[in-house]
């Protein structure tokens, strides 16, 4: 009976692990991000008008909707987000993962936008890319300050809107940005 037990629960996991989004889902997925990102940007651009110029003179961008965790050593935390090419009008889904490293504590919500201003950079991003970085944050409701090493890369700018939470950390962290394929599947 133990071996009929573990036999269905295998097959159970691998049919969930097998299963794709219904043509309803993904639309519905692909509405939310979309909204998400005009939400944040709408929000950024109320704290600071010039962000809107910054879009406009822009070969596109990505927003991502991400959560963080972070205990003494270790932190964690993930989001997913949509690129946009303003060139071609494509919309990229994807997902983040991040791993951080070092001195801290506290947990948070908050949106990123990346403003990109080289197509290089543009194109690794919408590709999927490992970012290694070492830096610095704090938050505490809806106010945050960042910096990090990422600040030195040349070709992109990035500006951030606190949803809430609160944390102190001095960590270095690895950020993996990768493709939706489930999200980007045609019908």
């Amino acid at each position: 009976m133990n071996k009929s037990l573990a036999l269905l629960m295998l097959m159970l996991l691998l049919i969930s692990g097998c299963s794709s989004m219904t043509t309803t889902e993904r639309e519905q997925k692909r509405v939310e991000l979309d909204a998400m990102a005009e939400a944040a940007i709408a929000g950024l651009i109320e704290q600071d008008p010039g962000i809107k110029t910054e879009i406009d003179q822009s070969l596109g961008y990505a927003v991502a909707n991400m959560k963080l965790t972070k205990v003494p050593v270790v932190g964690a935390g993930g989001g997913e987000g949509v690129f946009v090419d303003k060139q071609t009008g494509l919309r990229t889904y994807f997902t983040v993962s991040r791993l951080d490293i070092g001195g801290g504590w506290g947990a948070r919500s908050y949106k990123a936008l990346l403003v990109f201003e080289s197509q290089k950079v543009m194109d690794r991003a919408n590709n999927g890319v490992w970012e290694f970085q070492a830096g610095a944050e704090a938050s505490a409701g809806t106010v945050s300050a960042e910096g990090s090493s990422s600040d030195l890369n040349k070709g992109f700018t990035m500006h951030v809107l606190s949803d809430g939470g609160a944390s102190a950390t001095v960590t270095a962290r690895v950020i993996r940005i990768k493709v939706n394929k489930k999200l980007m599947e045609e019908d």
